[in-house]
């Protein structure tokens, strides 16, 4: 699958039998609908169907090739890009932390962010080498 941004073919990563897919070259990640919520440990989904400012996004969905929709990330200032067809989401560089930080209770914060930080600064180790 390519990137909504870069265009770039995107990597799997697994966490915790969730597979991510990343982009090394912009650090985006796009979760299928349904994997933020097995991430973040909620039992419901999370409705991002209506949230607030959603324009068109300039993006299309990785996977129905569909233009998005962005808005914020309900309860927050995040701006996010959702497929309204597939239910995905995309998340720039730094979006999926801050969510984290948003919804997830200290155990689970500080796993996932660990998860990504351990990700994210070994792909920037990478680049400058």
């Amino acid at each position: 699958m390519n990137c909504p941004v870069c265009k770039e073919l995107m990597l799997i990563l697994e966490y915790q039998e969730i597979e991510l897919d990343y982009c090394p070259h912009c650090e985006g990640v796009w979760l299928d609908e349904g994997e933020l919520e097995a991430m973040v440990g909620f039992t419901e989904k999370i409705d991002l169907s209506d949230f607030k400012g959603s324009n068109k996004s300039k993006r299309n969905c990785p996977r129905c090739r569909q233009k998005m929709v962005k808005g914020l990330f309900p309860e927050t200032q995040i701006e996010v890009d959702v497929c309204r067809r597939d239910g995905g989401i995309w998340l720039d560089n730094g979006e999926i932390q801050d969510i984290a930080r948003y919804l997830c209770s200290p155990d689970t914060k500080n796993e996932i962010c660990q998860f990504l930080s351990e990700l994210f600064s070994d792909t920037s180790e990478r680049k400058e080498n």
